[in-house]
């Protein structure tokens, strides 16, 4: 696996029938709650040091993580997608998150969204976002032979087969922790962000916290205990 795929997965096609997304959309929410991503992106998301009022998610599929988000934190939400649901339970919206001016909101969440993209679109992806929002929750896979291990033994049994072949793909897809590292230091070189990388055991998944502008409203010892916890969270 020291090369990235770039082999799309069967739910990026837009003639997959509308009730087989659906299905699988709904064992995807299962398998994030399940592993543990979502009470990470809540967890973020509680203890941020301003009030949030409204998250963005990018790549929100039908909804089911910022239903939760409304839900459990009582925030207004709002998704876009490529391939939006015709009737979704959250506003979502069809656009390209990498080119087209995204909505305004205190957080931005992007969870097993950033594999699809290039190095170059994941760089653009990083410095759009950061013209409407004041903060960026990434959370992705590992392109490593461990989670693709774990995956087959311990999630594959237990979801659709469509689900089990996107899985596989999404880790060959994905960037390690190397190159995720350089491509976000890269895209917020010069600009006065901060960001913060951590990866779980097994490299099961890692996550990016990016401040678009820490310096305006944390200060030196917050940002410490933060990067603590967050470094904790990820595991």
């Amino acid at each position: 696996m020291k090369r990235r795929s770039f082999e799309p997965e069967i739910l990026d096609d837009p003639n997959v029938p509308e009730h087989v997304r659906q299905r699988c959309y709904r064992d995807l929410a299962k398998m994030h709650r399940y592993l543990g991503n979502v009470r990470w992106v809540v967890k973020q998301i509680a203890k941020d040091p301003l009030p949030v009022t409204k998250v963005l998610e990018i790549g929100c599929a039908h909804g089911a993580l910022l239903q939760e988000l409304r839900q459990r934190l009582g925030v207004d939400v709002v998704g876009v997608d490529l391939l939006p649901p015709a009737d979704a339970p959250v506003p979502i919206l069809r656009q390209d998150a990498v080119r087209d001016p995204l909505p305004s909101a205190d957080i931005a969440v992007a969870v097993m969204m950033v594999h699809h993209l290039s190095s170059a679109e994941l760089t653009q992806l990083i410095l759009n976002v950061g013209r409407s929002c004041r903060r960026f929750l990434i959370l992705d896979a590992v392109r490593h032979p461990m989670p693709m291990a774990l995956f087959r033994a311990v999630v594959a049994p237990f979801v659709n087969p469509i689900n089990v072949e996107d899985g596989i793909r999404s880790v060959r897809r994905a960037f390690t922790f190397g190159e995720m590292h350089t491509i976000v230091g890269n895209a917020l070189e010069g600009t006065g962000a901060e960001f913060r990388h951590g990866q779980a055991p097994f490299f099961v998944r890692q996550v990016v916290d990016i401040r678009y502008g820490a310096n305006e409203y944390e200060s030196a010892a917050v940002r410490e205990r933060s990067f603590l916890r967050f470094s904790f969270m990820a595991q």
